[in-house]
């Protein structure tokens, strides 16, 4: 039996027997914790698939470029893509992560791009929703977001701009203004070729 677990398989039997270790909840708590995970992550994956579904119904060359997908390339994406619907919480990024799915269905996945699209993939399921918002204020999607980012603290924009920077979503470059002997430095960000490509495929 422990031959056929996957190294996955036994981190979740691990923690479920370490929770009930905990003093006098530990029972109930691995119980509700383990029924419920994986109820939802059943109802994710669900639910994703049906929406996606419905979307694809009128997007006929989705179906005529399937057939010059290279099907391991495919398959390695949308098991890694399962892996995060089934995961995540936020009903926003399991929309981007759809967005991504239809994109990558519309065109080939080959040898040639499946780095590519795997690291936009990786990427995406690193990100906050603040991140991502902080990557629109610098898009063409400035103007549907700017409520939402003037909202954002000024030093939790700052780390996500770094941290941006950081995954190639964001460019930056110094310059100075020189007037009456003082040559004050300015920072202009703006977004990359990665950074639109990315936002491409997400939405």
């Amino acid at each position: 039996m422990t031959e056929k677990l996957t190294s996955k398989d036994r981190l979740e039997i691990a923690v479920q027997s370490s929770l009930q270790f905990i003093p006098y909840i530990g029972s109930s708590l691995s119980t509700v914790y383990f029924s419920t995970k994986q109820e939802k992550r059943f109802k994710r994956i669900e639910s994703f698939y049906e929406e996606i579904s419905e979307q694809l119904r009128n997007i006929e060359s989705t179906l005529s470029a399937f057939d010059y997908h290279d099907e391991e390339s495919l398959v390695a994406i949308i098991e890694r893509i399962n892996d995060e619907v089934e995961r995540e919480t936020s009903i926003e990024k399991r929309a981007y992560l759809k967005n991504y799915f239809i994109n990558i269905l519309q065109s080939p996945t080959t040898k040639s791009n499946y780095d590519e699209r795997r690291i936009l993939l990786e990427t995406l399921s690193s990100i906050t929703l603040l991140e991502f918002q902080v990557l629109l204020s610098h898009s063409e999607f400035s103007e549907h977001i700017k409520d939402i980012f003037n909202e954002i603290e000024p030093s939790l924009r700052h780390g996500a701009s770094s941290r941006l920077e950081t995954l190639g979503l964001l460019q930056s470059f110094y310059f100075s203004d020189t007037y009456v002997g003082q040559s004050p430095v300015h920072k202009n960000i703006y977004i990359s070729d990665f950074g639109k490509k990315f936002i491409n495929f997400c939405l």
